[in-house]
């Protein structure tokens, strides 16, 4: 009977670190997956920077034209909208 323990726990070690092994892999698997993810999402930001051009705002020359054209809130807001998209195209 002590034989059979013997040989059962000493299975079952086995068995216990093999798993052990088999899930330490995974885990490294799952990191270097995450790793390269990260790495790629940083590269597709770093491009997405690149092409970016800085945001071109009114001069005052540009708003004095603008305060002077319109008669109303509603269409100085629409002036003001339409000029900073010429702008920024």
């Amino acid at each position: 009977m002590i034989i059979k323990r013997a040989i059962a726990v000493e299975s079952l070690t086995k068995v216990c670190e093999e798993s052990l092994g088999l899930i330490k892999q995974l885990i490294e698997a799952d990191n270097e997956v995450y790793a390269k993810g990260y790495e790629d999402g940083m590269a597709a930001e770093s491009e997405v920077q690149k092409t970016l051009r800085p945001w071109v705002g009114l001069t005052d020359e540009d708003r004095l034209e603008l305060a002077k054209a319109q008669h109303g809130w509603e269409d100085l807001c629409l002036a003001v909208e339409a000029k900073l998209m010429e702008k920024n195209r």
